[in-house]
């Protein structure tokens, strides 16, 4: 396994692992310009070799989950691996998805690092032959961008996202202390399978899944657990503000903007071994989950002769 380095003229930078195409450090400076890593990780690079909760993976094919592996694509039936043994569903890919393959890098310099990965056609029951590239880059600004493309040989499905856990307070041994809004007036309903269930979008008005303002994650934590948020988007498809972490306590600011018609808000409940329980706080832009069967979804198809082309943007700041 690779370790890449890139760095920005605050002296922000980046730790990336060909392993996964993963992030394993985020480095941003404090208000007295001290290093703070603003992502959980492992503490030997041979975990992530046995990593079940994808920590700063690059995931696809398809983020998140599809109904046991099954759609229609074109008229004919698709199915794919099914990795969640109790649910039968299919998640972040399958056995081998993403974060499970090593990336190949093809461009590296002193703050941008672009890396690739070419998924066969039939590989975890996907058709055709994707070639997928990430590419992740510092501002000078504090700013992370990460910028996914593909091209795929057949029509298939493409969805790919970041799985970083987010901690900005010192201690990171929780996300207690942290708070989160949400730019969303509509969130999924989902069932006990974490799949979305009729009728698919709801307002948030009234109900706990509100996060148009500030909200203590101390408190929600546990009620929420994991939710996806539909995201309205602007004329133009363009990158736009989707949630804000912060940490009253130190004063550290995470803005998260994407291009994504959606948003998965994950409070790290299920975390254990080498990671605890709520020690870090996941918001991964993406398609919504199970959406090559719901219609009403945006459509996550990729056509041959088109190329998949997404965004997300971390900016850091001290207030």
């Amino acid at each position: 396994m690779k370790r890449l380095v890139i760095k920005n003229k605050q002296n922000m930078h980046v730790e990336v692992l060909d392993w996964g195409c993963r992030i394993i450090a985020l480095k941003v400076p404090d208000k007295s310009g001290r290093l703070i890593d603003a992502v959980l990780n492992y503490p030997n690079l041979a975990d992530y070799k046995n990593d079940p909760y994808y920590v700063g993976g690059t995931v696809g094919r398809y983020a998140n989950r599809i109904a046991q592996g099954r759609f229609t694509l074109e008229q004919l039936p698709i199915q794919l691996t099914t990795n969640e043994k109790i649910e039968k569903n299919h998640l972040h890919g399958g056995e081998i998805g993403f974060d499970k393959r090593y990336w190949n890098v093809v461009d590296i310099t002193d703050n941008a690092i672009e890396m690739t990965l070419t998924s066969l056609h039939g590989e975890e029951g996907y058709p055709g032959m994707l070639i997928a590239n990430t590419r992740y880059e510092l501002s000078d600004d504090n700013e992370l961008t990460i910028k996914y493309t593909a091209k795929s040989t057949q029509t298939t499905i493409a969805n790919i996202t970041n799985h970083s856990y987010f901690n900005l307070s010192d201690e990171q041994l929780s996300i207690d202390g942290h708070e989160i809004k949400v730019e969303a007036n509509f969130y999924t309903p989902l069932d006990l399978y974490h799949l979305p269930k009729y009728p698919f979008k709801e307002k948030v008005d009234n109900t706990v899944f509100d996060l148009r303002q500030f909200k203590d994650v101390g408190h929600i934590k546990d009620v929420i657990c994991n939710a996806n948020y539909c995201i309205e988007k602007k004329e133009g498809n363009q990158v736009q503000r989707v949630a804000t972490i912060l940490h009253i306590e130190t004063g550290r600011q995470l803005t998260i903007f994407s291009d994504y018609p959606s948003l998965q808000v994950y409070f790290g409940n299920y975390l254990t071994g080498k990671l605890l329980p709520f020690q870090g706080l996941c918001c991964e832009p993406h398609f919504a989950p199970n959406s090559p069967n719901i219609i009403t979804y945006p459509s996550a198809i990729l056509k041959p002769g088109e190329e998949y082309c997404h965004v997300i943007r971390y900016q850091f700041e001290n207030f």
